[in-house]
């Protein structure tokens, strides 16, 4: 049962990733392929972070969105979360104490 618990465990995790990337890249395109792409170049460059690591090290990204857009990294955020919580079938409720890192650690424990 313990094995079978872990391989569940394992799956639920990927899914959860690949949806998490999933709707970063949905919400980057909003302002367009090239900046999408502008703005992965230089997270990885200046930060570190490639695209696939980004669930693996989201304080840093979330960190890194904050120095690139300003305060404007909050609208982008809010587009990461709602198209994660589509992905994963969740209703989302907007929570005005609630950071980028605690909508995402919902949808993972409750998506």
């Amino acid at each position: 049962m313990y094995f079978q618990n872990k391989i569940n465990s394992s799956k639920q995790e990927k899914i959860f990733q690949e949806a998490l990337l999933k709707a970063i890249n949905e919400s980057l395109l909003v302002l367009g392929p090239s900046v999408k792409q502008a703005v992965y170049y230089h997270i990885e460059r200046q930060y570190n972070i490639k695209h696939e690591e980004i669930p693996f090290k989201l304080k840093e990204f979330y960190e890194a969105l904050k120095d690139i857009f300003g305060f404007g990294s909050k609208v982008i955020e809010k587009l990461f979360v709602k198209k994660l919580y589509e992905h994963l079938g969740l209703r989302f409720e907007e929570h005005e104490d609630w950071s980028f890192i605690e909508y995402v650690e919902f949808a993972k424990n409750f998506g």
